[in-house]
């Protein structure tokens, strides 16, 4: 067989087999297969890339140009010389880039004829909008970064005080005008109207420990009735228990201070003044008065706490002095009032279990002894006596919600003269703020007390106080405040039992952090076991309050 020489393969015609397929050409001289466009490095993508993948370096409008380099790559890694700029030179500089202003940052959108810049993940860090910085679909939009929140305050009306060292001074005055229909609190008396004015001086510490501030109150009120003594006949005079003058002082004056030992231990002190007189209408007021005495009380009170853990144990002991001014008659005399001044020296011990943060109950048990200075008093009772109360109860502390302390419990005071009958009874102390919502809070108050008393054949006077109160805000600038309470006397040694019973409307208005306005609608009566006794009495006032 005859073998011809060899030879390489052929393809047929490109253009023939595929016209322009194989051979497309810019200058025309191909066929360009059909949808097939020519690639051109200097078009730029709808995406802002070119069409060998280079990024476009057109700058976006409004944004800073492009820093470029000067210089090319250098293969012996030389130092590079360094420019230095004149004073002036930088300066304008710094106007320059300081004028130039920022590119938007972009989010993710659908719009591909946006131009894409650089985003900093920085700013989604620093509280700016959610931003993709994966998608090269992005539409530009405004970078507002938002401020930080401040604080609402919970008073916006509140004092804002006068700063000195360490301490916050909040000194105020209040001025109170209106109408009592009954001040003596005996019925068929003369109305009066009144004036009172109450400055005051609230001290607080701000130290990380420690504790040491001061509540300083005091009032002066004036009547401008006054109450003479009833001529019934010639030559006679009918005396009667109101005093001529019924203008009163008051002051209750604390200073608090704490010591911190360590997280578990502290020192706690107490000194109180305390300037009042005896309350109008009561058997202690001596008929014939020109005024009321003045009666002042000072104390202290020493204690120290120790933790253990969650179990707290406090002991106190306190100390308070008691003093009357002499009685001014209404003919001119004086009568000394030395009989009623005492000494009390006394002591509690307390011992607490915190069950959870917002739930301490405790347990409390203490006595006092009261020394008077004279042995017997102008009716020759020998008014001397010991006292002993013990009482159950628990603090509270339920996330603002409810805050405060409350208890039970029963006390007994045993006198050394034996024609005085021992006291006894019941006590029911509290004090509680419920916070119903941001506008309505509820308080309750609870005291026990008990008094001396100079009437003969009485031991003394046990009280026991309940008052209830809630707080409106209609607007944050508008308080409106309603008060019901009740109380009973029991006067021991005797069958007299008063019950006590009062309403109160009031309005705050705020003007200022420094000025408000207040007003007052106020009813109280009285209704006793025993005849001719009873009384009502309204009060409506105005008042002005200037803070600082």
């Amino acid at each position: 067989m005859a073998v011809g020489p060899a030879g390489a393969q052929t393809t047929p015609d490109p253009a023939a087999a595929a016209p322009g397929l194989f051979a497309p050409t810019r200058d025309g001289g191909g066929v360009l297969a059909p949808g097939f466009q020519p690639a051109d490095p200097t078009a730029a993508s709808p995406d802002g890339r070119s069409r060998f993948g280079a990024i476009d370096e057109t700058p976006p409008a409004g944004s800073r140009p492009p820093v470029r380099p000067t210089t090319q790559f250098d293969s012996k890694n030389a130092a590079k010389p360094r420019v230095t700029l004149s004073f002036t030179q930088r300066q304008q500089e710094a106007a320059r880039l300081k004028r130039a202003p920022l590119p938007a940052p972009l989010v993710r959108g659908t719009n591909p004829q946006q131009v894409p810049v650089v985003v900093l993940d920085r700013l989604r860090r620093r509280g700016g909008p959610d931003i993709d910085t994966t998608s090269r679909l992005n539409v530009p939009v405004a970078a507002i970064i938002p401020r930080r929140a401040v604080g609402i305050e919970a008073d916006p009306f509140a004092p804002t005080g006068v700063r000195v060292g360490a301490f916050t001074l909040r000194p105020a005055i209040e001025t109170t005008t209106g109408y009592d229909t009954n001040p003596t609190r005996i019925q068929g008396l003369k109305g009066s109207s009144f004036t009172r004015v109450a400055p005051e001086l609230i001290i607080r510490s701000d130290w990380q420990r420690h504790q040491l501030n001061a509540d300083l109150r005091g009032s002066y009120t004036w009547y401008g009735q006054t109450y003479p003594p009833v001529v019934e006949y010639p030559g006679t005079v009918a005396s009667t228990a109101t005093p001529e003058i019924i203008d009163r002082p008051t002051m209750d004056s604390r200073v608090t201070g704490r010591y911190d030992v360590d997280k578990l231990s502290h020192f706690d002190g107490e000194a109180r003044a305390i300037i009042s007189t005896d309350n109008p209408g009561s058997p202690n007021v001596q008929t014939g008065l020109k005024r009321f005495p003045i009666v002042t009380t000072v104390g202290t009170t020493f204690g120290y706490t120790q933790g253990f853990n969650r179990l707290e144990v406090t002991g106190k002991s306190t100390f308070d002095h008691q003093v009357y001014s002499d009685s001014l008659l209404a003919d001119g005399t004086t009568s000394s009032n030395a009989d009623r001044e005492y000494n009390q020296y006394g002591g509690a011990l307390r011992v607490a279990y915190e069950l959870k943060p917002a739930l301490k109950p405790f347990v409390e048990t203490g006595g006092d002894t009261r020394i008077h200075s004279q042995k017997f008093d102008r009716n020759g009772y020998d008014r001397d006596s010991k006292g002993l109360f013990v009482k159950a109860g628990s603090t509270f502390e339920f996330s603002q919600k409810l805050t405060g302390e409350a208890s039970l419990g029963w006390l007994w005071r045993f006198y050394v003269d034996d024609e005085l009958t021992n006291m006894s009874g019941l006590t029911i102390d509290a004090a509680l703020t419920y916070t119903a919502s941001g506008l309505t809070t509820v308080k309750l108050i609870g005291t026990t007390v008990a008094s001396e008393i100079i009437v003969p054949g009485l031991s003394g006077v046990f009280s026991r106080n309940v008052t209830l109160q809630v707080d409106h805000a209609f607007r944050r600038w508008l308080i409106g405040t309603a008060q019901i309470g009740t109380g009973i006397d029991s006067y021991v040694g005797s069958d007299r039992v008063d019950h006590r019973y009062l309403v109160s409307l009031a309005l705050l208005y705020k003007l200022t952090r420094e000025v408000q306005l207040k007003t007052e609608l106020r009813h109280d009566w009285l209704r006793s076991d025993i005849t001719n006794v009873d009384w009502d009495a309204t009060q409506v006032t105005v008042g002005l309050r200037l803070q600082r």
